[in-house]
């Protein structure tokens, strides 16, 4: 199954019983069916929570959330019982908190973070602000299933709530928070980074009472411990750190780069709780493994992705993927997940005519200056057992993944395209006026079953 949506676009997707929730952001619905939620401010960006039925394309609910500024929505995960959450950003000193929130009133600024607990029907259940007396965006987000919930992003607020230590506004600090959301007391938060800029750009459980924390920094200050790598090399470095649960202690940190400029944008653990992340670099030195699918880079950006194991996760194996034109793992989703049996999904955006494929369902690339593509690896990234490109004559890409237990595979991003390839029975088949900076654009939504060449 695949579809448009009449939102300008969806970043986070959660797989959870044969339904797709999705984190969107867009100045307007062209959704068919009515939204709930707050109300409509004409032309300005409000997030959204969408829950799509697989089977027969149709919406079981969209929700807005928002007021009079700037808003939206970049992840989403789903709990056992079909709640679901979602943070993001806001710069609406009216967003809507409830009255159990943990931070009801925005605290200052440019944008705060913000989490969001729906019903399975889609009303509201829960909603807080969480940010200081400068910047703070929500980039990360991960359940505990117990009814917790751990919120990453950056900072720039020298008074984020909860931290450990206060200190002078940086250029951009990693945080991660957890709460339970009606219960203020269970709230807690660490802040870290160096003197330059930090984003964080995933979260992820290890199921070994860890939370994996991806994102890149420019800091050569940046804390590491116990690194595969000691020190920046280039203009900017991925960093992976492990924080311990419940104190939120550093248990790991390390940098992972090359001469060039590297960022991470993802993390996945495996069944045995080794992270594997996703990344974007144009160095043509990074630490590949002897027997890496793709072992130099092709050109302009590559994406990468690397996998980290044994004793204190020193062994990597990393490679590269890309063609001889620019190729990304995607900049907002949450890009990169790993199956029951090892393998590691990747979604991204390509200008590569040439990328590498494999048993494709796009087999040429569509035209305008991206198109998505979603890539599977091997446990040891040695091979490449599926890719395909996703895209029309205009720009699309795709930023979201998620896998659920029965082998369907669901991917989201965005198009441009008047003619990207859409099925029959698609919910929506050609786009729907949503204008973005003079442009329409559309929400994507791609379904489909594990290749048989990955199970």
């Amino acid at each position: 199954m695949s579809t448009l949506l009449g939102v300008a676009d969806c970043d986070g997707v959660a797989a959870w019983h044969g339904d797709a929730f999705l984190a969107c952001h867009s100045p307007e619905s062209r959704l068919p069916i009515g939204v709930r939620g707050t109300p409509p401010v004409p032309n300005m960006m409000s997030a959204y929570v969408l829950r799509l039925n697989l089977k027969t394309g149709k919406l079981v609910y969209a929700t807005r959330i928002g007021g009079a500024d700037f808003t939206a929505a970049f992840r989403v995960k789903v709990d056992a019982q079909g709640f679901a959450y979602a943070t993001g950003l806001t710069r609406a000193r009216d967003f809507p908190s409830t009255p159990d929130a943990l931070q009801p009133r925005f605290a200052g600024g440019d944008s705060d973070a913000f989490l969001v607990k729906l019903t399975p029907a889609g009303d509201i259940a829960y909603a807080t602000l969480l940010g200081g007396s400068a910047a703070d965006q929500g980039n990360g987000l991960e359940l505990d299933g117990t009814g917790g919930v751990y919120i990453g992003g950056t900072t720039w607020s020298y008074d984020f709530p909860g931290q450990r230590i206060s200190g002078p506004a940086g250029a951009g600090d990693v945080f991660v928070c957890y709460l339970r959301p009606g219960d203020r007391s269970a709230a807690r938060a660490v802040v870290f980074g160096g003197s330059q800029e930090e984003k964080l750009t995933g979260l992820a459980a290890d199921g070994k009472d860890g939370l994996f924390a991806v994102g890149y920094t420019k800091s050569r200050d940046f804390p590491a411990l116990s690194p595969v790598q000691e020190d920046l090399r280039g203009t900017s470095d991925l960093f992976l750190t492990r924080l311990r649960i419940p104190d939120l202690a550093l248990t790991f940190s390390t940098f992972l780069g090359g001469t060039g400029d590297d960022s991470g944008w993802g993390v996945a653990a495996d069944r045995m709780g080794n992270p594997v992340v996703a990344g974007i670099t144009n160095s043509t030195d990074l630490p590949v493994a002897r027997k890496a699918f793709q072992r130099s880079a092709q050109g302009g950006l590559d994406a990468f992705v690397a996998k980290l194991e044994g004793p204190g996760y020193q062994s990597v194996s990393l490679t590269y993927f890309g063609g001889t034109k620019d190729d990304s793992s995607g900049y907002d989703g949450d890009d990169i997940k790993v199956d029951p049996a090892g393998n590691v999904w990747l979604v991204g955006l390509t200008s590569s005519r040439d990328l590498p494929l494999r048993d494709p369902m796009q087999p040429a690339y569509g035209g305008g200056d991206a198109d998505g593509f979603l890539a599977v690896f091997p446990p040891g990234l040695t091979d490449l057992c599926y890719a395909t490109y996703r895209g029309g004559s205009d720009r699309d890409l795709l930023e979201g993944i998620d896998l659920a237990p029965d082998g369907a595979v669901v991917a989201t991003g965005l198009t441009f395209s008047k003619d990207l390839p859409m099925p029959a029975h698609a919910a929506q088949r050609t786009l729907s006026m949503v204008t973005v900076a003079g442009r329409v654009v559309n929400a994507a939504v791609l379904a489909l079953q594990a290749p048989r060449g990955c199970r």
